[in-house]
């Protein structure tokens, strides 16, 4: 007993220890990459959320300015090798998985990284660049650990974790509110039968609103201990605005009642179209609006948006104690103005955001993986409700539950992102491996 024991946990090491090696050597191979939203949080720009911010800090303060970032990396390396090994092994455990079938899902879990580094446009590793991803990756594989514990033994202690790395995974990227919602579901499927739907929707409810609290407290208090100011970070109160502003002309300016922010939005829209980042630029059909809009949402939000802001701000000499709500308080008020003539184009976007969404998730947007896409997501469902069909859901470990999980998050954050930003490939890679390992899994489950 005490040999096989040894054994296992021999391998568990093995396992953490080959995942952590594996990405490693991408740091060792292209050592750290510094992207174009490297600067923003290396200095704690206002727009950004706290904890990657604080977390690249805390690594200059431990290492010193010299290699600080390579200290940054190589923990975001070991995290990642950590996450992998943890999140395989948990699966290996809770669904009796055999040696290949684990293999297979340890393989789906690195292979992103093979694609991201061989295959997608960017051509390096996420987990050795600064940018917010290289952490969430990680930790978003705890949460759905979590939310397992939540759905598969009811626990209390998976709750508690999952509201832990909701409410982190919140403070690196607002992105991740869709962790909430999950949360939500999972608690209310987990306690409906043995207290009742009132008082598990009221348990799930309490429990989103402490998380949305803890996160809203993070944020303020850190911007009031960098800028003195309790306030959260730029850009919350208008989330849309970049949507709008895409969509937006000047008409729509006699609908904005204050001279000050009609002169902003104005100014915002002559600069935009002489860069031609607004809607009447974009190419025909669902694609051309996609990748034109994808290309200009940034650009809007950061290059014009931002600067656009901060040249009024400067011009009235505002003080830096109060430019962050005077941000917020004219793009909020912006965004509220305009909303109701950009809704139809809000709507077109959104529908092309939710395809290409669904298809960047699977694979790519492509003329042919365009058409792969839905037989994988087809697939998929016909193995779901075929277990289904045979009683699976009857089995303590059915891998159903974990399938319904996943198709849940990747649906909600498809729908979560489409409404405020695009589905480029890195918002969607949450739930790729996801995917493929829930599929993996039910067919080991069917064929056994």
């Amino acid at each position: 007993m005490k040999k096989d024991t040894r054994k296992r946990h021999a391998a568990a090491a093995a396992v953490v220890l080959g995942s952590i090696i594996f990405y490693l050597i991408w740091y060792w191979q292209d050592g750290v990459i510094i992207t174009p939203d490297s600067d923003s949080y290396l200095m704690m720009q206002a727009d950004r959320e706290p904890l990657y911010c604080i977390f690249l800090w805390l690594m200059r303060e431990l290492f010193g300015h010299d290699i600080y970032l390579d200290a940054a990396v190589v923990v975001q390396c070991v995290l990642a090798g950590i996450a992998t090994a943890v999140f395989t092994l948990s699966l290996k455990k809770r669904f009796d998985l055999n040696r290949i079938v684990t293999f297979l899902v340890w393989a789906i879990q690195c292979g992103l990284t093979f694609l991201n580094r061989y295959v997608a446009h960017r051509k390096y590793s996420y987990f050795n660049s600064i940018r917010t991803e290289a952490l969430a990756y990680s930790l978003y594989l705890f949460l759905i650990l979590g939310l397992l514990a939540i759905l598969y033994d009811k626990s209390r202690e998976g709750v508690l974790l999952s509201l832990i790395w909701a409410v982190v995974l919140t403070s690196i990227r607002k992105q991740m509110v869709v962790a909430f919602g999950l949360i939500f579901l999972a608690v209310l499927y987990a306690w409906w039968k043995n207290k009742g739907w009132k008082k598990a929707l009221l348990y799930a409810a309490l429990f989103v609103a402490l998380g949305l609290g803890s996160t809203r407290l993070i944020d303020c208090t850190y911007n009031y201990v960098c800028r003195g100011v309790f306030t959260m970070h730029t850009g919350d109160s208008s989330f849309i605005l970049g949507n709008e502003l895409y969509a937006a002309n000047e008409g729509m300016a006699e609908r904005i009642t204050d001279d000050v922010n009609r002169a902003i939005f104005l100014e915002i829209l002559a600069r935009a179209d002489a860069e031609e980042y607004n809607i009447q630029y974009a190419g025909e059909g669902w694609y051309g609006l996609q990748d034109h809009y994808s290309m200009s949402y940034d650009r809007i939000k950061f290059d014009i948006v931002m600067p656009v802001i901060r040249e009024y701000q400067d011009s009235v000499g505002m003080a830096e104690t109060d430019r962050e709500d005077n941000y917020n308080a004219i793009a909020g008020t912006i965004m509220k103005e305009i909303l109701r003539p950009c809704v139809p184009d809000l709507f077109k976007i959104f529908v092309v955001n939710v395809i290409s969404g669904f298809i960047t998730t699977l694979l790519k947007v492509h003329p042919v993986l365009n058409v792969v896409a839905p037989f994988l997501y087809a697939a998929y469902i016909a193995l779901f409700v075929w277990l289904a069909a045979k009683g699976s859901y009857k089995k303590e470990n059915s891998s159903l539950l974990f399938a319904a999980l996943v198709m849940t998050a990747l649906v909600a954050t498809i729908i979560l992102t489409s409404a405020t930003i695009y589905c480029q490939m890195r918002y969607m890679l949450y739930n790729t491996g996801l995917f493929y390992q829930a599929g993996l899994i039910m067919l080991h489950e069917a064929l056994r």
